[in-house]
């Protein structure tokens, strides 16, 4: 398995408005300096635009850095910028699947996986809303496909979305659908709400897993709540998983303290050197 720590202007590594201003880049290198010296291989964002000059220069300082990008996170194109999948407003539709197809082909570039979570909205779900959503997610997979890439669907608990909240619904709209680029992403703090097993939830799906997220029950870093994070962990490993493990946690007490306790967190089950 392979360890990277989210950045993004929401969850994880919390940088206000990242990639806005010139100030916010630099705040980013700092954090990916932190990120590298705790031990962490990589980083995950979290973007609401697919701007190719912007992204030329994250990936360069990515890569000069020495650290990989694990995935791309589409959410904030919903929370940000308000476009979603199963808008009604067929411009605002397309224009989310526009953004999110741009981010999909960042990711085939830089070798890492597409996240699509809260960029489906949170609509009332009628045959419409649902026709859009499997429509926009077709239509990702296809370009996910020519790109060479995944796409990490995930599964994101009740209160947050209407849509796909068990891992059973997001591997059932895949099988559904014939997709060929789309596999399913779990998050422990997701599946503390929804699944009344996750480690069965874990077995049950392993073979659609394209990507991991792991928090604790409150969301703080792993060992700050209830979550037996180490099991779950021991569990993906025992089963051969040798794909990314990202941790999307709040920044609890501050940035630095995220950081710095997830990856003892980790180094204390033996996954990364003290």
């Amino acid at each position: 398995m392979l360890f990277s720590f989210v950045v993004s202007a929401a969850l994880g590594y919390h940088i206000t408005d990242l990639f806005e201003t010139d100030s916010s880049f630099d705040e980013f290198e700092s954090a990916l300096d932190l990120i590298k010296r705790e031990g962490f291989s990589g980083v995950e964002l979290n973007l609401s635009f697919a701007e190719p000059g912007t992204l030329t220069k994250i990936s360069e300082v990515i890569r000069r850095k020495k650290l990989r990008l694990a995935a791309v996170g589409t959410g904030l194109v919903y929370v940000r910028k308000r476009l979603s999948f199963t808008d009604a407003d067929s411009t605002k539709r397309n224009k989310a699947i526009e953004t999110v197809n741009g981010l999909i082909q960042f990711a085939g570039k830089e070798h890492a996986v597409a996240v699509i979570g809260m960029v489906r909205g949170n609509p009332t779900v009628d045959s419409n809303t649902m026709e859009f959503l499997h429509q926009s997610i077709i239509a990702c997979d296809r370009t996910a496909s020519e790109h060479k890439t995944q796409i990490a669907l995930e599964a994101i608990n009740r209160y947050e979305t209407s849509l796909l909240n068990a891992a059973s619904d997001v591997t059932k709209l895949i099988q559904d659908d014939g997709l060929h680029s789309t596999g399913i992403l779990l998050d422990t703090f997701h599946m503390n709400i929804e699944e009344s097993s996750i480690e069965t939830s874990v077995r049950k799906n392993f073979e659609q897993i394209s990507h991991f997220h792991i928090a604790d029950s409150n969301r703080w870093p792993p060992g700050r709540g209830h979550l037996r994070v180490e099991r779950l962990l021991k569990l993906l490993d025992e089963m051969g998983y040798n794909g990314w493990v990202s941790a999307e946690v709040l920044p609890k007490p501050d940035n630095p303290a995220a950081v710095a306790d997830t990856a003892n967190f980790l180094k204390r089950q033996g996954y990364m050197r003290q």
